[in-house]
């Protein structure tokens, strides 16, 4: 059996790197402690707002009819349901 072998492409690090802003890194260098500026491309927004690319690896769950039904498990007025809602729809 032969298996995918897992490679990153620089270019996609480039690319991010490539769109860092220099603000948002200047004011996150500031706040962050130097211990955690190795993690600083984890907490530019820039990167976080980016949806991973599909890779062969990525798998799908499939699931079974009957779907649960969409309501959450404690009560919401009108007005923060559809905020939630929206959120949600925006996220996904």
């Amino acid at each position: 059996m032969n298996l995918p072998l897992l490679s990153f492409h620089a270019s996609l690090e480039e690319q991010w790197d490539n769109e860092k802003e220099p603000e948002e890194t200047e004011t996150i260098l500031k706040v962050v402690p130097p211990a955690y500026h190795h993690y600083l491309d984890v907490l530019l927004m820039v990167k976080a707002e980016k949806r991973s690319l599909h890779h062969a690896w990525d798998h799908h769950i499939k699931l079974e009819a009957p779907l649960p039904p969409v309501c959450v498990i404690y009560s919401l007025s009108n007005k923060d349901s559809e905020t939630l809602q929206a959120y949600i729809s925006d996220n996904l």
